[in-house]
């Protein structure tokens, strides 16, 4: 992590002009960068956007996790590693189930979870898999289940959290070298949106959407083996349906986006490392769908987020920034003039703790897909494009490696 406070320098280079808050940015159609060429993954280990299914470490070692449906109408949850993100061996078979999710520590210790067990009373499963090791059989770490979101410390210390059916978000931790704790309720007011970041330094924050009207848009802040506080209430309630997204960096420092209220605007609020909440502040207006956030190791942070072009039906999509004790900048357009990316699962950011931010979204007319990134201290660099892209599948970053999946291929990139 950065010693020192920085001001993260979203300047867009020259090739991408801008003209203005809420208007375009010209984005190029091809251009040269240090991502890999895209290497197809072994079948059956490709997830949808919204599950983690994709992690990798500071080493380069990559996992991807995914289901394959079997002749008998079950599925089978399949785990793929591979070292350099270049070369996949065939994948194991860790379950059945679906939905699953990976972790990676820095040692290599992997971490998957899923939801398995009958259509009509889902649990949660889990598999290890230690450094050069192979992956252990399953176990039940809870029930009344959805899929499983996961996160893991620099020591290998391990955290899943789920939503049930009945309103109820529930955690289980697993000590490196230990067993799976007894699974933890939360709380009982889940509306939708489930959300949860982890950092190297063993912190958690959960975000969701509460359910009911006018109950509001919560986070509960805690650590991976010593449990959480009390939940509490951040903001205004959500789009009904809606989703947060929630970002933590080593230093403590947190910050959650979501959609607010019936008007469907666009919000965030921040967490100090002490773990007070700031008050909500409004980003944009016209919400239009999905939303993410990154945050870096000092403390600056990066929003993207889909909103109506003022004056027309078009979809598009919007980047802010947060300098480290600063205010959101206002939104710019990331998508090209005229383009709607409603046809797609929309953009991602991530970040690492020495402050590369990358960004990548589809454009929903072209179905190219862009990437940008922004190294430490920097502002980001020319797009490099994909095209004939059906919709973007995971995006993550440790330092020195950021990876990206799309149409069951894998690619690459060095940071920092």
């Amino acid at each position: 992590m950065s010693q020192s406070i920085r001001r993260l320098r979203l300047a867009l280079p020259a090739s991408l002009i801008a003209l203005g808050a809420g208007t375009a940015l010209a984005v190029p159609a091809q251009a040269a960068s240090s991502w890999s060429p895209p290497v197809q993954l072994p079948a059956g280990c490709v997830s949808s956007g919204s599950v983690p299914g994709l992690a990798v470490n500071a080493a380069g070692t990559e996992a991807a996790a995914g289901s394959q449906p079997n002749a008998d109408n079950s599925s089978s949850v399949l785990v793929c590693t591979s070292a350099d993100g270049q070369t996949w061996p065939a994948p194991a078979t860790v379950g059945q189930g679906g939905s699953p999710a990976v972790a990676l520590a820095p040692d290599g210790r992997a971490v998957t979870a899923w939801s398995g067990g009958p259509f009509t009373a889902p649990v949660i499963q889990a598999s290890v898999r230690p450094p050069g090791g192979t992956w252990s059989a399953p176990v039940t770490v809870g029930t009344d289940a959805r899929g499983p979101l996961i996160g893991i410390d620099r020591s290998g210390n391990a955290i899943i959290a789920w939503a049930g059916a009945t309103g109820t978000i529930h955690t289980a931790s697993l000590p490196a070298g230990g067993s799976w704790t007894p699974a933890q309720t939360l709380a009982t007011n889940y509306g939708s949106g489930l959300a949860m970041a982890a950092n190297s330094a063993g912190s958690a924050v959960l975000t969701w959407a509460a359910k009911g009207t006018g109950n509001g848009t919560y986070a509960d802040s805690g650590t991976i083996l010593g449990g959480f506080a009390a939940p509490v209430k951040v903001g205004l309630p959500p789009y009904p349906g809606g989703r947060t997204s929630v970002a933590l960096n080593d230093a403590g420092q947190a910050v959650m986006v979501w959609a607010r209220g019936l008007g469907a605007v666009n919000v965030a609020a921040t967490r100090s490392a002490a773990g007070t909440w700031s008050a909500a502040v409004q980003l944009s207006a016209n919400e239009a769908g999905n939303l993410n956030v990154a945050i870096d190791g000092a403390g600056d942070a990066v929003a993207t987020f889909e909103q109506y072009v003022p004056n027309t039906s078009i979809i598009a999509l919007y980047a802010s920034k947060l300098p480290a004790g600063g205010s959101w900048g206002p939104p710019t357009l990331l998508s090209a003039p005229g383009d709607s990316v409603s046809n797609f699962f929309g953009g991602r950011v991530v970040a690492d703790s020495a402050g590369t931010f990358v960004i990548a979204w589809t454009d929903g007319t072209t179905r190219t897909l862009n990437v940008l990134t922004s190294p430490p201290g920097g502002g980001f660099g020319p797009a490099t494009s994909f095209p004939n892209v059906g919709q973007i599948n995971q995006l993550v970053i440790a330092p020195g490696h950021a990876a990206l999946t799309f149409n069951s291929v894998v690619t690459t990139e060095p940071v920092n």
